[in-house]
């Protein structure tokens, strides 16, 4: 699995943890991951660790590009939760995040990756 990580910052614990899930890119941009998705395909998920409007501009360019692609996004501010509804985000998560809780996240949101590969040219599931 292929795990796109959106963050200004190291998350280093985090990054350990989704590297047990699979292979993990990290991007300080939004731009540059839904780049690197043109260039080398889609990820399975993506997840996007950074707050309010910042966090919100990294799902906007994600889902700019993909209106399909599992998304996850974790911020320090519960209000932009409506907004996370609005761009289809399938997960919103508010800090403090524990490790379990973003193990358990990540794994929906691969397990919805999975559903959408499944799914034949009429849109149902196999």
């Amino acid at each position: 699995m292929r795990i796109a990580l959106c963050s200004y910052s190291q998350k280093e614990k985090e990054t350990a943890l989704l590297m047990k899930l699979g292979k993990v890119d990290r991007f300080d941009n939004g731009v540059f991951c839904t780049y690197a998705m043109q260039r080398d395909g889609p990820y399975d998920a993506v997840v996007v660790m950074e707050d309010g409007a910042k966090g919100m501009n990294f799902c906007m360019s994600i889902r700019g590009y993909s209106k399909t692609i599992p998304l996850l996004w974790i911020s320090d501010q519960a209000e932009f939760e409506p907004q996370s509804r609005r761009m289809q985000v399938e997960s919103f998560l508010v800090k403090p995040v524990a490790e379990q809780s973003l193990q358990q996240a990540v794994l929906e949101l691969l397990q919805t990756a999975k559903g959408f590969r499944q799914m034949d040219k009429e849109g149902e599931i196999k």
